[in-house]
């Protein structure tokens, strides 16, 4: 699983961020939305290890940010203008991301990884279809060569890379959240995990990214909606900076 965001004339796309700061009765990110045909997601899978919100220290001020949703690939449209917004707390930054729908047979399908075509991703078109969400995460950004990407996963940057969510959708909007916290399991590739642990909330780096996985199949669950599918040029993506 690569990533390598692109450069224009040097410099990594950035959208505008919009931070702010709210006391802890701020309310968290819900589940994945369930809904019926023309209403977006029909089935989703999400983070096991939501916490509770009344378990956050009254004192830890959260902060969010909100900025667009762009693709495919980072020098694609916008797709959803604010359609991403994350909060962050002292141990877990909360992610909310909603955008259209793709519509099916109208954008371009996942490819690899090859050997696992079939399996966790396919290129038919289909009535539902899969889509998950990850997020790469560098927990110490100004160690970064040239802009954060595959190459910082790991230290000295500190990134690591994150199963946020899953869902089905036939149409309407599609909708992903979940959250990442100090104690959330990387990603494993081939047994190895990708990158090291969350452990800066508030300073880390942020990049979220949809993968298409392709029309959904049943007998490809759970692996359709846990696993990464396609290339940078084919996933929706937004960008958040550290707060200032």
């Amino acid at each position: 699983m690569t990533y390598e965001p692109k450069q224009i004339d040097g410099i990594t796309r950035r959208t505008v961020l919009k931070a702010s700061g709210a006391g802890a009765g701020m309310p968290g990110v819900s589940a994945p939305a369930t809904g019926s045909k023309g209403d977006g997601n029909v089935a989703t899978e999400k983070n096991d290890e939501m916490t509770d919100d009344s378990a956050r220290e009254p004192e830890d001020e959260v902060v969010s940010q909100t900025t667009d949703v762009a693709g495919q690939g980072e020098d694609g449209p916008v797709v959803a203008e604010d359609g991403a917004t994350i909060w962050r707390t002292s141990n877990e930054i909360l992610i909310d991301l909603s955008m259209p729908t793709p519509e099916p047979g109208e954008y371009t399908y996942p490819s690899e990884p090859a050997e696992r075509e079939g399996e966790w991703w396919t290129d038919e078109v289909g009535e539902i279809e899969a889509f998950t969400l990850w997020a790469f995460i560098f927990n110490n950004p100004e160690d970064c060569e040239n802009g954060c990407d595959s190459g910082d996963l790991g230290e000295p940057a500190g990134g690591g890379v994150f199963g946020v969510s899953g869902a089905v959708s036939d149409g309407g909007d599609l909708t992903l959240n979940g959250f990442v916290s100090t104690d959330t399991r990387l990603y494993e590739e081939d047994g190895e995990p990708m990158g090291v642990p969350l452990e800066r909330p508030r300073e880390a780096e942020v990049h979220l990214a949809v993968a298409p996985h392709g029309a959904f199949d049943p007998d490809m669950m759970p692996e359709i909606l846990q696993t990464p599918a396609a290339t940078v040029d084919e996933w929706w993506v937004a960008l958040f900076d550290p707060p200032a």
